[in-house]
């Protein structure tokens, strides 16, 4: 299905086919060049968690490493995701749903344990990796609405073998959801409902499947287009608008995304 020559799906498409020439156009952005530049710098001057936290340029590239970057200014909780120790159960980490706060603590804990943490290769390697990552999924999703969450749905899908996982992760969330159809009150359920919706709708052994995840992320980037467009622009688009928003959960729409 190909809707305007702006679609989301067509950018996309873009985006996978010309992945080595977009990177280059990245990694020449003077910001994204910079704070690389000044990561390999002066991350080997960093001996502490203190020491990270006195450094904005230094913390955001670490937090955006792990999609945390909108968290910089939230100064003394990052701090505690930093420092506690992600094994113990009391720790507040422990207690997060949210995946990405337990991936940052666990990488960096180290960082507590070993002051020459950030003297090893590897270490610094992983966080520039997960930073040009994020980074760079941001900079083609500034093209097209919804371009940001499917590159880290492709990037995340595989490792989907439960539906908690999808529930606990708010990107993964939102293109499995705008794919099913199912509107933003599903959101206002409470967990269980939600899960339960889910596991109905959900083959986890699709995400096994490259195939199935490229068609979930189409799905999601119609559905994204669709939703944002105004149906007087376009009248077909009023053919895809569900019928009535008085219940959650309009039955998923069955279309032909072949392009």
């Amino acid at each position: 299905m190909q809707l305007t020559g702006t679609s989301s799906l067509l950018w996309y498409k873009l985006a996978e086919s010309q992945t080595d020439a977009h990177m280059k156009m990245f990694e020449a952005q003077p910001t994204t060049a910079r704070d690389i530049e000044a990561f390999k710098e002066r991350i080997g001057d960093v001996k502490s968690v203190d020491d990270l936290m006195k450094d904005r340029t230094l913390l955001n590239v670490v937090l955006s490493a792990f999609q945390l970057e909108s968290e910089i200014d939230k100064y003394a909780f990052v701090e505690k995701m930093l420092t506690e120790d992600p094994e113990d159960e009391d720790s507040l980490v422990a207690r997060m749903v949210e995946p990405r706060w337990t991936k940052l603590s666990t990488a960096m804990y180290g960082l507590n344990l070993d002051e020459d943490f950030f003297q090893n290769e590897e270490n610094v390697n992983a966080i520039l990796k997960g930073y040009k990552t994020n980074e760079f999924e941001k900079f083609e999703g500034s093209n097209a609405e919804g371009i940001r969450q499917s590159m880290y749905f492709k990037r995340l899908a595989g490792d989907i073998t439960e539906v908690s996982q999808i529930l606990a992760d708010k990107s993964l969330m939102e293109v499995v959801r705008v794919g099913l159809g199912l509107p933003e009150s599903f959101l206002s359920l409470d967990y269980d409902q939600q899960k339960a919706r889910l596991e109905k709708e959900v083959d986890i052994a699709d995400f096994e499947d490259p195939a199935e995840i490229d068609k979930m992320i189409e799905r999601y980037l119609v559905m994204t287009e669709i939703n944002n467009t105004d149906p007087a622009a376009n009248p077909l688009i009023s053919l895809f608008q569900p019928v009535s928003t008085e219940y959650v959960g309009p039955q998923p729409i069955s279309l032909d995304f072949n392009v």
